[in-house]
């Protein structure tokens, strides 16, 4: 897959936050380390609001078409459990790493993670 540098800068930022996501223990020192911040809103957004544009060139340029695809589940697994956290008033890491839903997503986010990592 040929990228330009921005491309490329652009699917390491994904991919770190895809590590995140499927990090439990660095989940719970992001918010260890950043008090003031909402975490369980922060892994949310920081992938479905700040890095998932699947209609950007950008965003299409970083990605071949089958990890598209895994990118675009990943998506609807993180919009499934974070309707599953307001409906039950999760506030904190910990709140979120009970639900099964984030479970399945911190599951998918670690394999998904490497695969990305294997193929950049």
């Amino acid at each position: 897959m040929k990228m330009n540098k921005e491309s490329k800068e652009y699917r390491k930022r994904v991919i770190g936050h895809i590590e995140l996501l499927g990090s439990p223990s660095a989940q719970r020192e992001y918010e260890r380390d950043v008090p003031i911040a909402n975490v369980p809103s922060e892994l949310v957004c920081g992938f479905v609001n700040d890095l998932y544009h699947p209609k950007t060139e950008l965003f299409l340029d970083a990605f071949t078409e089958q990890e598209l695809r895994a990118l675009a589940e990943l998506y609807g697994m993180i919009c499934v459990a974070n309707k599953e956290f307001e409906r039950i008033g999760c506030r904190s890491v910990s709140d979120i790493q009970k639900v099964k839903e984030w479970r399945s997503v911190i599951a998918f986010s670690k394999n998904l993670a490497v695969e990305l990592k294997g193929n950049g």
